[in-house]
């Protein structure tokens, strides 16, 4: 399974291969690979979201700009000898506001909670292939961890079994009655190899 994922010059590649996430980072200038075991990965979701409330803030601030340089060239002496200050004004203004409204917007997913954070964008290539994504991801993670850590081996030490069942309980893999069942086909197994 494969999301590919592009947010203005900036491009994110994760692939799933059997245990393995395989992660690609691109920009203009660096790219980044690596790969990260799925049992390494959390399952809690953070979501980040950024508005452009400051970009409001700062083109106000830029048209009463504007408008106090128009006025002041209107009022001047000089108005041929200042006119190029005023228009270099309106386009410096221009781009930065064009820029302002132009650039993407963060809106990203950060899952957490593991020994490994991963970050992916919100919306891309959409929302929907995006969280399933995300969720097939945290399905194989636990999968995964289950079948590691849930596993009886009558031949561990009764602490060290119950332990990683603890994990798992407590981690909200397991239940509390698969946790119950664990333990009771352990002690039995246990019982078993003995004899």
């Amino acid at each position: 399974m494969i999301l590919k994922q592009k947010q203005g010059g900036q491009h994110r590649e994760f692939e799933i291969v059997n245990d393995i996430l395989k992660v690609k980072y691109s920009t203009l200038g660096e790219v980044k690979e690596w790969t990260v075991n799925l049992e390494n990965i959390g399952d809690e979701l953070v979501y980040i979201s950024a508005t452009r409330k400051k970009g409001y803030i700062i083109s106000l601030v830029m048209v009463a700009f504007l408008i106090f340089i128009t006025i002041a060239l209107f009022m001047s002496d000089d108005v041929n000898g200042n006119l190029p200050v005023v228009l270099g004004s309106y386009l410096i203004c221009g781009m930065v506001m064009g820029l302002l409204w132009f650039l993407p917007l963060k809106k990203e997913m950060h899952l957490v909670g593991g020994a490994v954070n991963l970050t992916f964008y919100q919306d891309s290539p959409s929302a929907e292939e995006a969280n399933s994504f995300v969720n097939e991801l945290i399905k194989r993670s636990k999968e995964l961890l289950i079948d590691k850590y849930g596993r009886v081996d009558p031949d561990l030490p009764e602490d060290t079994m119950i332990n990683q069942f603890n994990w798992l309980k407590n981690r909200n893999l397991i239940s509390e009655e698969t946790y119950q069942e664990l333990k009771e086909d352990y002690k039995i197994k246990r019982l078993l190899t003995r004899h």
